[in-house]
Order: structure tokens, then C-alpha cells, then sequence
């Protein structure tokens, strides 16, 4: 990209601007050594990247989302992907913002680029954690946004990389690293991947703990499910009664409340002495329980809808 290529001023919503300067190949002095970046540098990141299955690296605001607070700020301001080198420009990458992201940059309310990344023993960036838009840049790199006039030469624009910011300038924002490592029982010469290392390890225990909790607790809800709608299989149908207690238990427990206990059955006693035969009322009331039983079964459905829509076709055989 050369600087006197012309760049839009604003973006919109969902838009992606291709191949835009993340780091441009040269040496940065970080915070406790000097910074390679070479070309060497940029294929072990986009290595790395690739192997971990080439995913969208999050641009945030104002690098909130590395805070190490539980009310960090993870909204995106933009998502890259396509990770390449340029022979030019050193490493790029697409740019796809979101509409508060748009926003921000169409506004001049925040202006710059800003990686996060880690480097090796030799100061070689090898894994990109996160971008953010900021407005405290420390190297400077090829424009995305925004013109802003170079003395002495034409319309040009300046977008600046901060790489490895220090925690101690995010007020508050980062715990002491030591302070973690005696927090995590870690020795004090433990480095700092040990200590993310350490974090991970809990925090992969602390989702193992509660993926076995919520299994436990469906294994106790599904059973006492099974129990409810087998003590209440004679008002509703137990497949659909237990789905609803699983959804809702107070709501299953109303509505089976609120269906009033099936009539038991009239029982018939013959003694062959005096044996005769039924009166008029009972063969109405034979007639009655035949014709509910026999629509629960058509229709599989509970007795107080049976009941509702057999007095509907028959009133007769309701008559008291």
C-alpha cells in the first residue's frame, strides 16, 4: 500500500476492509526487550494461527477484553481473519467491523490499531491474541481510517500498533504477576506461561465441576419427573406430564391439580339369588364410563378432556 493510495474515511456496519497493515516488518523495543519482527516472526504467528483452526481474532476497545477482571469488556469492534504476509507491508489481515466499531472509527473516537501478542526468547511475535482500537499508539504502520495531513506532502493518513501494552497502565486493570503466582501455590521463578498454564489448568477443572453438577442435577430432575407422572399417569399422559415438569415443575404440579380425580368405575355385584337386571340410571352411567374410556384411548388424551368432550357429543349420558 503506498501512501498516497486513497482510504475510506468511514465504514459501515459489516464491512470489511481487505488487507489491512497490522505490523510492518522491522525491530520495536517492548517493555523488557526489543521486539522482531521479521519475517521469520510473522510466519510462526500465522502458523500458530492456522493450527489453531484459523479462527477470527477479536479487535476490541481499548484492549478491555485482556483485563483480568470478571467485568472485563469483551464487545468487538471488529473481527480479522486472513492472516498473510505482505513482501511491503509485513503482516495483514482483514478487517470485518461491527456497527459499534463502524461507529467509533467513523467518528474519529478512536483512531488506531493496537496488537496484543506473545513473542519468544529471541522477541519474535508468536501467537496474536487480540487487536484493539485505541488511541495510544506506539509503532506506527500503514493507515486504515481517518486521513489526518502529513506536513510537507500530500493527503496521507497514520495508524499506529501498540504492541505488549503494560499492564500498569490500565489503571487497576491486571493483576501483579507475582501476586498470581503465590495465589496459584507457583514457585517464584515461574514463567509467565506457567502462570497461564496454571490459570487454564483451574479453569478447565472449575468447567469439568460444574459440567458434572448440571449432569447430576438433570439425573435428579429426570427421576423425580419419572415418579411424578407415574403417580399421575391416570389424569394425563405421562410421556407429555414429565417433558412439562422438566420445563416447568410448579406448572406441571398446577395443571395436574386443576383435573379433578376420574370417578371410580361402578361395580356390579351378581348373587345368583338375586341377581336382576340393571336399572335405567346404571346403564347410563355404563354407557357414560364406556364412552370416555374408549375417546382416551382414540384420542390419547388425559380423563378431564375425555369427560369434557364426551358430554359435548352425548349430553344425554350426563344428565344427572
Amino acid at each position: 500500500m503506498n501512501k498516497n493510495e486513497q482510504l475510506p474515511e468511514t465504514v459501515q456496519p459489516g464491512e470489511t476492509l481487505p488487507a489491512v497493515q497490522l505490523c510492518p516488518f522491522g525491530n520495536f523495543p517492548g517493555e523488557k526487550s526489543m521486539q522482531v519482527c521479521d519475517r521469520a516472526a510473522f510466519e510462526q504467528l500465522i502458523a500458530d494461527w492456522r493450527a489453531n483452526g484459523a479462527k477470527e481474532i477479536l479487535m476490541d476497545f481499548e484492549h478491555q477484553s485482556e483485563v483480568e477482571r470478571i467485568d472485563s469488556d469483551t464487545r468487538a469492534a471488529a473481527w480479522i481473519s486472513n492472516l498473510a504476509i505482505d513482501d511491503e507491508r509485513g503482516l495483514v489481515g482483514d478487517v470485518k467491523f461491527t456497527d459499534q466499531g463502524a461507529e467509533a472509527v467513523s467518528n474519529r473516537r478512536l483512531r488506531f490499531l493496537s496488537c496484543t501478542w506473545y513473542t519468544d526468547k529471541a522477541g519474535r511475535p508468536t501467537k496474536m491474541t487480540t487487536v484493539g482500537l485505541t488511541n495510544k499508539p506506539n509503532i506506527p504502520v500503514a493507515p486504515i481510517l481517518n486521513k489526518v495531513k502529513v506536513e510537507g506532502e500530500g493527503e496521507a493518513s497514520t495508524v499506529h500498533l501498540h504492541l505488549n501494552p503494560s499492564p500498569n497502565k490500565q489503571k487497576g486493570s491486571a493483576m501483579d504477576i507475582e501476586k498470581l503466582k503465590t495465589a496459584l501455590g507457583l514457585p517464584a521463578e515461574a514463567t509467565e506461561e506457567q502462570v497461564l498454564a496454571a490459570i487454564k489448568e483451574g479453569q478447565d477443572a472449575k468447567a469439568k465441576a460444574a459440567e458434572l453438577q448440571a449432569k447430576a442435577e438433570k439425573a435428579a430432575l429426570e427421576k423425580e419427573a419419572d415418579e411424578f407422572a407415574e403417580a399421575n399417569a391416570k389424569k394425563c399422559n405421562k410421556d407429555v406430564l414429565k417433558a412439562q415438569y422438566i420445563a416447568n415443575k410448579d406448572v406441571a404440579k398446577a395443571l395436574v391439580a386443576g383435573i379433578p380425580d376420574a370417578p371410580a368405575a361402578p361395580q356390579r355385584v351378581l348373587n345368583k339369588q338375586t341377581a336382576s337386571t340393571p336399572s335405567a340410571r346404571e346403564e347410563v352411567v355404563l354407557q357414560r364410563n364406556k364412552a370416555v374410556a374408549e375417546y382416551r384411548t382414540a384420542h390419547k388424551c388425559d380423563f378431564n378432556t375425555a369427560w369434557c368432550a364426551c358430554r359435548s357429543q352425548n349430553p344425554e349420558l350426563f344428565a344427572d
